[in-house]
């Protein structure tokens, strides 16, 4: 399990603490996407206002629905750039400037488990008034997905992918906003229909190109899932039983770290914590998205050409929960590394999304690496070249990709499992596995 990195975890995991590294600066293009009502905060509807990138992850004007959106960033100090017609809050990045996008893809479009203003829907970012469903703009090119980085930048770079222009959520997905499809389902709402949740952006509408079947693409949702979804009267009592059952790790399971709840509460801007891979995606469809590929995930947490040791740049993540959320240092600082032994209690060691103010990636995505691991669309197999759009969706594993790290994970035999481009502890079986620990969901959208 991805979480058990405490020395038992594929046999030979112990903890290490992370080196000091060189800081790097962050710059992002971002474009809020995602409007809890669509309403107008400030601008005309022209094209998308620039502005430069705010010092700690500041929200700016974003991207609006109609023909034209305008997008904007916080300028250094936090100055709100102008935003465009029909948009509410967006983002700016970390330590650096950046440039606003020119399109506001999709804004207005309320996702579904935003539709409904309350906690952990309508109150995230800095200023607590921002939708937990803002999406913003991943501006596709090419990466490789096999390198390393030092912090002098990326060597040993192969395995090379182009990735299209899309969205991904720039929070996890929050207890709230899962119980929203747990209440759906509950009163009557259905599974997702088959072959939905496709990248139809892409292909003609026939999204992803399968890497492990040329000329085959992507299939989108079985129907033969439908059973692993729970649904109708009752649905409810089923979810509590599957989101908070007892893991299998010896240190406990999601009857501590679950952290779903039936009602509102202090849980709602936790990210949703152990669901199976057939959940999240089943969720992502029902919210208006799907799940990433893994050359996506990995080309937004490795600030895309760029190629970066962490999603924010090359800074040790430290003690202080700044940059992320791991190695139980969240609330106290009082790691497991520094400890020489497991400090994680309980749900006090889960942070609200959003909290690591210095952790933004390039794109505006917070927790990228930490808090919780999160699902990608495809099965876990060697890279295949060449990758346009790709993603492994054939073969005979059931297992899935499940990368991130999160808020139980440390270090492993000094080779961090934390950073951008790890692809160690990320191949676990969607038919079983729905994580001890820290599991959970992060949806992506069409570019528009």
């Amino acid at each position: 399990m991805p979480e058990k990195s405490l020395l038992k975890t594929h046999g030979s995991c112990g903890r290490v603490p992370v080196a000091a590294l060189l800081s790097a600066g962050v710059c992002l293009l971002g474009v809020v996407a995602c409007a809890s009502d669509g309403s107008s905060t400030d601008g005309a509807d022209d094209a998308g206002a620039m502005g430069g990138a705010g010092s700690l992850g500041r929200a700016g004007g974003g991207g609006g629905s109609g023909v034209r959106a305008g997008t904007g960033g916080s300028k250094p100090n936090g100055s709100a750039g102008k935003a465009g017609a029909n948009s509410t809050a967006g983002t700016s990045a970390l330590d650096g400037g950046g440039a606003g996008a020119g399109a506001g893809a999709g804004a207005g479009v309320s996702p579904a488990s935003c539709a409904a203003s309350g906690p952990g829907r309508t109150d995230c970012g800095e200023s607590a008034n921002e939708s937990c469903c803002t999406s913003l703009a991943v501006a596709g090119g090419t990466y490789s997905r096999t390198y390393a980085n030092s912090g002098n930048g990326a060597t040993g770079k192969a395995d090379p992918a182009t990735v299209s222009t899309f969205r991904l959520d720039k929070y996890e997905t929050t207890v709230a906003r899962f119980r929203e499809y747990v209440k759906y389902l509950e009163s009557g709402g259905s599974p997702p229909a088959a072959g939905s949740g496709k990248h139809t952006h892409l292909n003609a509408g026939k999204g992803l190109a399968d890497s492990g079947k040329a000329g085959s693409f992507e299939p989108g949702w079985n129907a033969s899932w439908n059973s692993k979804i729970p649904s109708g009267a009752g649905a409810t009592a089923k979810w509590k039983a599957l989101l908070t059952a007892k893991g299998t790790g010896s240190g406990g399971g999601c009857n501590i770290y679950g952290s779903w709840s039936e009602q509102a509460g202090k849980n709602d801007l936790l990210p949703i914590t152990c669901t199976s891979w057939y959940e999240s995606y089943a969720f992502c469809i029902w919210d208006g998205g799907f799940l990433p590929s893994e050359a996506e995930w990995k080309y937004a947490a490795a600030g895309g050409d760029e190629q970066r040791r962490y999603p924010w740049g090359a800074s040790d993540p430290g003690s202080k929960n700044e940059y992320a959320i791991y190695d139980c240092c969240y609330p106290d600082g009082k790691c497991s590394a520094a400890a020489g032994r497991d400090t994680c209690t309980g749900l006090d060691n889960v942070a609200p999304v959003g909290s690591t103010a210095k952790g933004v990636g390039r794109y505006g995505q917070f927790d990228l690496i930490g808090n919780v691991w999160e699902w990608n669309v495809d099965r876990f197999a060697n890279y295949v070249n060449p990758c346009q759009d790709c993603a492994y969706l054939s073969g005979n594993t059931s297992n899935r990709v499940l990368p991130g790290a999160g808020f139980h994970t440390g270090a492993n035999l000094g080779s961090s499992l934390m950073y951008s481009y790890n692809r160690t502890s990320v191949s676990y079986d969607a038919d079983t596995y729905r994580g001890d620990y820290a599991v959970g969901l992060r949806c992506a959208r069409s570019p528009q």
